[in-house]
């Protein structure tokens, strides 16, 4: 008796995990969820700020997209790449890390590049994410990372199953985290300008 008490002491904390490991709620990922243009995948907003002038936009977005590229953690190839107030143009490119799993045991992560372009006028912008590519340990070559588009990942044909759901490592991963990050870099765009 005492063994099976002590047993289930242990298995306890692993049965309550396993329970409580949520489920992906797939459905703002599926079919439609990844934008293509002419062939490329490009991610884009448009927002409305009336009263507010480029002048005054492309020096906040200036600032927020610096933000994103500066970091200590800030991978080679980030840099801020064009600032025009003249034009409207703040541009990046960005190089970081997509968290799979992290934890003590298991690093599970993707190295994603992408360009992220801001176009301001007077009372509105719009916000770009375009050319993203990614390096994966697993796929890499002769210990180099080898980078492959967007496209053969996380499009519609690539990322969804037949049956519309999302595949385990083009959807579930690539996919789901790209669309998650795009979503926080969009949504810090916007909550700039409102006050």
């Amino acid at each position: 008796m005492k063994h099976l008490l002590l047993l289930l002491f242990f298995a306890l904390p692993l049965l309550t995990t396993t329970a409580q490991k949520k489920t992906l709620d797939e459905t703002p990922y599926l079919a439609g969820a990844v934008p293509e243009q002419n062939g490329m995948i490009v991610f884009a907003e448009h927002y409305d700020l009336p009263g507010k002038s480029r002048a005054e936009l492309v020096a906040r977005l200036e600032q927020y997209v610096r933000s994103l590229v500066e970091v200590p953690e800030k991978l080679p190839t980030s840099r801020l790449t064009e600032v025009s107030p003249d034009s409207g143009v703040v541009a990046a490119s960005v190089e970081e890390y997509l968290w799979f799993k992290r934890n003590s045991l298991v690093w599970d992560r993707a190295t994603v590049r992408y360009q992220l372009v801001v176009l301001a006028k007077e009372g509105a912008f719009d916000i770009m994410m375009r050319n993203i590519r990614y390096a994966y340990e697993p796929f890499d070559r002769n210990g180099e990372e080898t980078f492959f588009p967007a496209e053969e990942w996380i499009t519609d044909r690539e990322a969804l199953k037949r049956n519309g759901r999302l595949t385990k490592v083009g959807g579930r991963k690539f996919r789901v985290k790209t669309i998650d990050r795009k979503n926080e870099i969009f949504a810090g765009a916007r909550r700039l300008f409102q006050d």
